[in-house]
């Protein structure tokens, strides 16, 4: 059974909005989800990624997080908010900070938008993801 993830917005500045997602699911069970609804337009900043056990198993495991509207399933956007994706395979506990996209209509949602985090696949140990997306109101 999928558990749901914490999820967390708060304002971090004038004109700027932190959403923090931590994802609970297993090990071998990830997948697609959405954390995050923009109440009004707004353009990613950066975001910032930590797990708490990395994925050994898998050659690659990317984890994006992707932009998506109103209406679509978790998981089904190809478009990334980010510059370059997170690395499953990364140092556990060691944090992984990313640029915004570089194309702009990609880093942008309209009201109504969401962020899913998406990984590459399912994985093996992977576990204990946290992420947090900086936001700046447009």
């Amino acid at each position: 059974m999928k558990k749901i993830g914490f999820i967390s917005a708060k304002r971090i500045s004038p004109g700027c909005v932190e959403a923090v997602y931590v994802n609970g699911q297993a090990a071998a069970a990830q997948a697609a989800e959405a954390f995050f609804i923009a109440n009004e337009a707004v353009e990613v900043v950066a975001a910032s990624e930590s797990h708490s056990v990395a994925e050994a198993s898998a050659g690659t495991l990317t984890i994006d997080i992707v932009k998506e509207a109103s209406g679509d399933a978790a998981g089904t956007s190809i478009i990334s908010v980010l510059a370059t994706t997170f690395d499953g395979k990364g140092t556990a506990d060691t944090p992984q900070r990313k640029a915004g996209s570089g194309t702009l209509a990609n880093k942008q949602l309209a009201k109504g938008d969401r962020l899913s985090f998406k990984p590459e696949a399912a994985g093996t140990e992977l576990t204990g993801v946290i992420i947090t997306v900086e936001l700046k109101y447009i």
